[in-house]
């Protein structure tokens, strides 16, 4: 099982959401690791927060516009992936910061995200997330593999 194709996949979509103050992510190749219009959950919050690939690159084209999010870096720490055919999974465990710079303990979270081959390219059909907090911790196995 070649995981490889799924793994640049997934380093692209960290990559492209963040970015450095006085600069923009790369939101145009977000929206071309997707099939179709996806479908991405944030569950760190008590109601499910839902999109679209088009609504959740909005809402950060309006965060950036409105001065509450002036950078961000999310990269991953972890990840198993799953292939059966043309269809795929990948837990992800990641750690993010609305700093660019590098601090000791960010703040972490589990992504789950779904794959399918199309035309032979993996494309993202959606993902779920939840960041860690105090009731829900990211496994240590997860982490120190």
């Amino acid at each position: 099982m070649n995981t490889r194709a799924i793994d640049y996949i997934t380093e692209d979509f960290y990559e492209s959401l963040s970015f450095m103050d006085s600069e923009m992510p790369d939101l145009d190749t977000v929206r071309d690791l997707f099939f179709e219009d996806g479908a991405l959950f944030n569950l760190s919050f008590g109601k499910p927060i839902t999109y679209t690939v088009d609504s959740f690159i909005r809402s950060i084209e309006d965060s950036i516009e409105d001065g509450h999010l002036t950078q961000f870096m999310q990269r991953e720490l972890y990840s198993k992936t799953e292939i059966f055919g043309r269809v795929a999974q990948r837990v992800s465990v990641y750690e993010y910061s609305f700093a660019y710079h590098e601090i000791d303990n960010l703040p972490r979270g589990i992504n789950y995200i779904q794959f399918i081959q199309v035309d032979d390219l993996w494309r993202i059909t959606s993902m779920a997330w939840n960041d860690e907090s105090a009731n829900y911790r990211v496994p240590s196995d997860l982490v120190n593999s």
